[in-house]
């Protein structure tokens, strides 16, 4: 793939105030099995949206594609691990095989945290934080710019959110791998910002930074619920993500709970 993904179009810079619409679209999920990827495949499918849940957890992904169902709305599970190149690839490819130019939203919210501290941490679990958190977001957005290119020319420009975390900007104890690799996240989600106004790709791109959600991936930490975000909270900043008008993107968005003690910091 060229450094440009030009496709003719310049939509993303065409001028206007008009919404986009969720209705007909495609949007692939990262780690929509559980937590804020299912809770935003649940939210897009009440738009008319289809989510593609993509995850580890199969079984997972395909409850959620379930959920999805009560409510009138539809999905599809695939099974998707970040870490893996090839997988990535193939999968990207299976997508935009089946669904064509409908398929132009990517949400980069597969993630993992395992708390240890910098004398504790193995090398194992530092490589698999990093795997997920950092090198998903580049393997899998970089397949989609190349599926983007296929598709061909297109009115309005896709889009892809990387849910990064307030991990990025704040310091603890206990979280090296996790807050590193969210550092890194948010510097690639400002470095794709710049490719993308530099080399007029048409996607937008889009970073979001939440506080503590209440998640399972949260658990380990203990927190009480009451000053935990609902993950639906959060999965409304991406539905507001996606329907922007086509010359506007979020640089980046961070929220917090009123709730959660010691913010702001």
């Amino acid at each position: 793939m060229n450094r440009s993904v030009e496709t003719g179009g310049t939509a993303h810079t065409q001028p206007g105030t008009d919404m986009k619409p969720l209705a007909g679209r495609v949007v692939l999920i990262t780690g929509a099995a559980s937590g804020l990827g299912r809770a935003t495949a649940l939210r897009l499918a009440r738009t008319g949206c289809h989510p593609v849940v993509a995850d580890v957890d199969v079984e997972g992904a395909s409850t959620t594609c379930k959920l999805v169902a009560q409510t009138g709305g539809e999905a599809t599970a695939i099974h998707l691990d970040v870490t893996d190149p090839a997988g990535v690839r193939k999968a990207i490819g299976d997508v935009t095989e089946r669904f064509g130019p409908s398929f132009d939203g990517l949400v980069n919210n597969a993630g993992t945290d395992r708390g240890a501290g910098i004398l504790e941490i193995s090398d194992e679990h530092w490589q698999t934080v990093i795997g997920v958190n950092q090198s998903g977001p580049l393997y899998v957005t970089r397949e989609f710019l190349r599926s983007i290119e296929l598709t061909g020319e297109r009115d309005r420009p896709a889009d892809v959110v990387n849910v990064i975390s307030i991990s990025a900007i704040t310091v603890g104890v206990d979280a090296a791998a996790y807050n590193a690799s969210k550092a890194a996240l948010a510097m690639l989600t400002k470095i794709m910002q710049r490719e993308a106004h530099e080399y007029d790709w048409p996607v937008r791109i889009h970073g979001l930074m939440p506080s503590a959600m209440n998640t399972p991936m949260m658990e380990q930490w203990h927190l009480d619920d009451e000053v935990m975000m609902d993950p639906d909270t959060v999965a409304g900043a991406v539905e507001f993500m996606l329907t922007l008008p086509s010359d506007c993107y979020v640089q980046n968005m961070i929220i917090n709970s009123r709730r959660e003690p010691g913010w702001p910091r």
